[in-house]
């Protein structure tokens, strides 16, 4: 994969996960749904730390 397109996606993955961090501060969100938005940051922030220490 070239190197610039991986890093517009993992900037784009990283964006999702700030957006989906952000989304859990919202009071109007049931518990287990501000939950499940600051598990899958987790797991997109995994995803991005990953290949980021792929890098070359």
């Amino acid at each position: 994969m070239d190197d610039e397109i991986k890093e517009e996606l993992l900037l784009a993955i990283e964006g999702a996960a700030n957006y989906l961090r952000g989304m859990s501060f919202d009071r109007r969100l049931v518990g287990d749904i501000a939950a499940a938005c600051i598990a899958k940051a987790t797991e997109l922030d995994a995803i991005v730390e990953k290949h980021l220490e792929d890098a070359p």
